[in-house]
């Protein structure tokens, strides 16, 4: 892992263990007397199997097993400012015995999870639409979209936002707050390009401009003992930096490729992501998870096209990054998690 992203993920677990300690307030109750007011959710679910190479019956063993860090800490700093951040971590694989003849070994294991996300928001908080400055940072523990090798800590993603905010429900229970802002997002990717260019993986940048909406429900109390949350994202973006270099290329060039003759526009088609999480608690320390999140991306720009000299260099990550239809992912887990 390179140093500098070592300092990344070392400081994110630095802020999660110092702003998010265990009180006996309730969140609502520190924040009022301009207190810390923080929570801590720590989860660990596993599924584990075993068998001898002479069982008999064909089955083969397996380990599945997930982690997840979810924390939110918010202070009224001042009397009309309000500073809020949440800590988003999870990494899950999957560990799959196979057999070979007479014996049984295991395979390579494979990702189930993989989530980096801290956020960070500053809202003014004395008028109805409250002006607000947004900062999220977004990447993955293990980047495996290339055969050839694995990344850590890739992509980095930077956002900053500067928009206004409404908090249209706030209660002890509920709340629902909409936002919207201009958004700058940067990209910085470890790669490998086409083979016939380089064997060693290049790190290119890239970044875009555009307008975030985004909308927060909470109910800590949906259907009596389940935990409800949403966050409906939508970033239309208005300009990548790649933008000019793919439309230089040409269709002819594009197409003979295999690529979509109009590959530019996908750069800055809007971009939708909905993301559910129901919660329900059978003891304080035992829970049912239910993950529901759809995304559409037609084109990750994390990706950059990589055009030397009127010729694109990473054709092969380039097509990989093409995604028409919506992405869809559901997980439901019976595990343990603790809250602080």
């Amino acid at each position: 892992m390179n140093t500098w992203r070592m300092t990344v993920l070392v400081s994110l677990m630095i802020v999660a263990t110092t702003t998010m300690v265990q009180a006996q307030e309730t969140m609502d109750e520190k924040v009022a007397a301009g207190k810390w007011g923080s929570e801590l959710r720590l989860g660990v679910n596993l599924l584990q199997s075993y068998y001898t190479d002479n069982w008999n019956g064909g089955e083969t063993g397996s380990i599945v097993w997930n982690g997840t860090i979810d924390g939110v800490a918010q202070k009224q700093v001042a009397e009309n400012w309000n500073w809020f951040n949440t800590l988003n971590l999870a990494y899950g694989q999957n560990h799959q015995q196979e057999r070979e003849g007479d014996h049984l070994r295991w395979r390579k294991p494979d990702k189930t999870d993989d989530q980096v996300r801290a956020e960070s928001i500053l809202r003014y908080t004395k008028s109805k639409w409250d002006p607000y400055l947004g900062l999220r940072f977004e990447s993955l523990f293990f980047d495996q979209n290339d055969p050839r090798g694995d990344f850590t800590l890739n992509p980095l993603e930077f956002f900053e936002t500067v928009g206004v905010a409404r908090m249209i429900l706030d209660s002890e229970d509920k709340k629902f707050v909409f936002r919207v802002g201009a958004t700058a997002h940067q990209m910085i990717r470890d790669m490998y390009l086409d083979e016939a260019f380089s064997v060693d993986p290049v790190n290119e940048t890239a970044s875009d401009i555009g307008v975030e909406m985004v909308f927060n429900y909470a109910d800590k109390k949906f259907l009596e003992r389940v935990e409800y949350k949403t966050q409906l994202r939508f970033y239309q973006p208005f300009y990548y930096s790649a933008k000019q270099d793919v439309e230089d290329l040409g269709a002819a060039y594009l197409e003979s490729a295999g690529l979509p003759t109009d590959l530019a526009d996908y750069t800055t088609v809007l971009d939708i992501d909905w993301e559910n999480t129901f919660i329900a608690s059978i003891t304080k320390v035992i829970n049912v998870q239910l993950y529901v999140r759809w995304i559409y991306d037609k084109y990750d720009n994390t990706v950059k096209p990589v055009v030397v000299d009127g010729e694109m260099h990473n054709i092969a990550s380039v097509n990989g990054s093409i995604r028409k239809a919506g992405q869809f992912k559901q997980t439901m887990s019976l595990g343990l998690a603790y809250t602080f």
